[in-house]
């Protein structure tokens, strides 16, 4: 499975970067800080799995 592991992130970064960047130009702080936690929470717990 380790040759997967980098489609997850690129469809991690693809999805919450583009989800992130968006909270930013409306300048909705509560999206942002919500977008960035569960990012940060999906990729520990990616990381936990392997």
């Amino acid at each position: 499975m380790n040759k997967y592991k980098f489609i997850n992130l690129s469809v991690f970064i693809i999805f919450f970067g583009t989800a992130l960047f968006e909270a930013f130009q409306k300048q909705n702080w509560i999206e942002v800080v919500l977008f960035l936690a569960l990012g940060i929470l999906s990729l520990w717990a990616d990381s936990k799995k392997s």
